[in-house]
This record gives structure tokens, C-alpha cells and sequence, in this order.
């Protein structure tokens, strides 16, 4: 099939636009002819060299829905750049459209340019939370345009669970086909990790008995990077040969350099800043402790959990996924009682070893890219 991937351009680092790149190197590898439809706004150029290893990368004159001051009502407005959309589409003769956007109210004007061009298409929202529950500004106005948007849509929404399905068809009341796709990732060969830990570990400056507990994402509100910080404060006299490493960059980066010189740690919590492979990080590390607010699917914990780490997460977010239980995950909520239970080995490898599994069966690569599969052959069908 020919299949045109659209990013959004919300950026070029989240787990949206991993996503996007892990889904078209999987179909590409499948045979199919992929190009990939992104703005030209600089942010967008690292995911566009990514892109390219894997298909034809067409840059275009777009804004995303967060370059324009009055967000979402703005993209409502300009039906012209949707028109020209549709035609840079339809030019292109793809059997069907995928666009990736962050969350309701994000591109909309492209939703409209599919719908104008008249081409079969599939839209993955990663995030279905409403701006009232995001507490944004105008948030009834910015849901009321997000939802009268998304209710035009004429092909399938797809969320990444199934909370944020049944979330995304509450709020739509109904009147637009949804489905769940889970997000995967590469199965990871856990034979050949150990070498890459030892190498990071040695580079790191860790010893076998030091006890490494990762931080995976953008330094942002959503990612809760200082309840990390106080998870960590919290768990090192219980875990005496424990640190800490966050890594990830963002604009809290100052406020996180300024709370750990505040409390004199240092030299037991550093954050690495962006990085290109997170893998070895990952094979370093003897624990991931994800704390964000809100999220739709991580691929920071499937990754995690494919490279055999234990996670720790807060039991708000794992009600959302009940793949997600005291089988497959620790609960980071206490952190005297999680600490207890990292001092037992045996069952934290019991936990990795089940996440593992959950990742081989329901989150892998191979899952995502059949479910895809299927959706486009039933839309191009059409």
C-alpha cells in the first residue's frame, strides 16, 4: 500500500513523534510505500532525518495548532491552508491517510483537509483529555471547537488504550468510529543488553551493587519531573546505594538544577539532558520510576519493560490499563513501601519478566503494525 503518515509538528523528541517513527520503519519493513507529511518548522528537522531512513519525507508550509496564539481557534479559521492541504495530499495518490496528532484539539485544520480531499484516512490522538480537565485557558470554548471538529472526521479515530477510547467516545457522544490500537516497540534481545549495561554502567560510574533508578521524558509539567525529585528524596535513606538519573531535557531544567542544589543532592540525582538512544539507559538501570500526571500509552515504559526493567508507576495511571497491574508494574504512590519491595531481587525480576511478556504478547511491534494493517486495508477498502 502506499500510506501517507502526517505529523502534526507539535514536536520532533514526545512519544507521539517515537510513535510515528517506529510505526513507518515497521511498515516500510513490511513493504509498503510510506511518505511522510510533516511541517517545516525546524523542530520537525530531527524526526525528518529519521523519517527519510524509511520513506519520502515531503516538508510543508504549515503551522501546528500550539504556533498560533489563540490555539485551536485559529485552525477552526483558516480553511484555506486546509484546502491547500487537500490538494498537497491528493497529489500525492496515497490508498490511505494516517494522521498522528497530540491530543482533541491539535490540527484540526488537518482533519478537515482529509475530509476535503476526499481520501481514505486513519487518526491516532494520543492524548484524549479535554482542556477542562487539562485546566486550559477558554477550555470550554477550546472543547466545544475540538469536538464539533472531530465529529466532521469521516474515517477512524484511534486511541492507544482503551480508557482514552472510552473517554474520546463519551466526549464525542458516539457520533465517530473509535478504536483501540496499543502502542508497540522492538522487542529488545536481553542477551545482548548485558553487554550494553556494563558498558553504560562503567561509563556512568556505577558499581555492581549501586542501585541506578531512571527518569525517561521531557522536562515539563505533565511529566511531574519534581515529584521525581521527591520520590527520590524519599526513597534514598531506604535504598543507601541508590541514584537517580533523569533523562530528558526542557524548559523546568533550571527549577530542577535550582530544587537539587536547594537540598544538597546533587550528587545523588543528575539529569542527563536529551539523548538520542535511550536504550542504554534503559540496560543501566534497575528500576523506571514514571510519575507523569496524565499520559495515553508511554512508549518510555513499554520500552522499559522490553528491556526487562521493572517499572514503577502511580496507581492513577494504572487504572487506566489494567495490563497494567501489581503483576506487571510497582506502584510508586509509597514510597516506603516501594522501596521494601526493591530490595527483593527475586521478585523484582519476576515483575520484569512478566512486562516482558505482556510486551511480547499485546504491546509489541508486530501487534501495533497488524492492527494498522487492518484498519487501512478496511478504509482504502471503502
Amino acid at each position: 500500500m502506499k500510506i501517507l503518515l502526517v505529523s502534526s509538528g507539535s514536536g520532533s523528541r514526545g512519544g507521539g513523534e517515537i510513535f510515528l517513527n517506529y510505526l513507518g520503519q515497521g511498515l516500510a519493513d513490511r513493504g509498503h510505500q510510506i511518505s511522510v507529511w510533516m511541517p517545516q518548522h525546524p523542530r520537525m528537522d530531527e524526526l525528518a532525518g529519521k523519517c527519510a531512513r524509511f520513506g519520502a519525507v515531503v516538508r510543508a508550509d504549515y503551522r501546528n495548532t500550539y504556533d498560533h496564539r489563540t490555539r485551536s481557534l485559529a485552525t477552526c479559521r483558516n480553511r484555506g491552508t486546509s484546502q491547500r492541504v487537500a490538494r498537497e495530499w491528493h497529489a500525492l495518490r496515497p490508498d490511505v491517510v494516517h494522521i498522528n496528532k497530540q491530543n482533541l484539539e491539535d490540527g484540526l485544520d488537518l482533519l478537515r483537509g482529509v475530509r476535503k480531499s476526499g481520501l481514505p484516512s486513519v487518526c491516532t490522538i494520543h492524548l484524549t483529555q479535554t482542556a477542562v480537565y487539562l485546566k486550559a485557558v477558554q477550555a470550554g470554548l477550546r472543547d466545544w471547537l475540538s469536538r464539533r471538529a472531530l465529529r466532521r472526521y469521516p474515517g477512524v479515530l484511534v486511541a492507544v488504550q482503551e480508557a482514552r477510547r472510552k473517554s474520546l467516545h463519551e466526549f464525542l457522544g458516539g457520533r465517530v468510529r473509535t478504536q483501540t490500537i496499543f502502542n508497540g516497540v522492538p522487542l529488545v534481545d536481553l542477551g545482548g543488553l548485558r553487554t550494553v549495561r556494563q558498558a553504560k554502567r562503567r561509563e556512568l560510574g556505577l558499581k555492581d551493587e549501586d542501585f541506578l533508578v531512571l527518569g525517561l521524558g521531557r522536562l515539563v509539567e505533565q511529566k511531574r519531573p519534581f515529584l521525581f525529585l521527591k520520590t527520590a528524596k524519599e526513597l534514598r535513606p531506604r535504598l543507601p546505594r541508590a541514584t537517580f538519573l533523569w533523562v530528558g531535557d526542557g524548559p523546568l531544567v533550571g527549577s530542577w538544577n535550582e530544587w537539587l542544589a536547594r537540598e544538597g543532592l546533587a550528587g545523588v540525582i543528575s539529569c542527563m539532558g536529551w539523548q538520542e538512544d535511550a536504550l542504554p539507559f534503559l540496560a543501566a538501570s534497575d528500576l523506571l520510576l514514571h510519575v507523569a500526571e496524565y499520559e495515553g500509552l508511554p512508549l518510555a515504559i513499554i520500552e522499559a519493560m522490553a528491556a526487562g526493567v521493572p517499572c514503577a508507576v502511580t496507581r492513577n495511571f494504572a487504572s487506566e490499563i489494567p495490563l497494567f497491574d501489581e503483576n506487571t508494574v510497582l506502584f510508586a504512590d509509597d514510597p516506603r513501601r516501594l522501596a521494601e519491595r526493591l530490595h527483593n531481587r527475586a521478585a523484582l525480576e519476576a515483575i520484569a519478566n512478566r512486562a516482558r511478556w505482556l510486551v511480547e504478547g499485546q504491546l509489541s511491534m508486530q501487534a501495533m503494525l497488524d492492527s494498522y494493517e487492518r484498519l487501512y486495508v478496511e478504509e482504502a477498502g471503502k
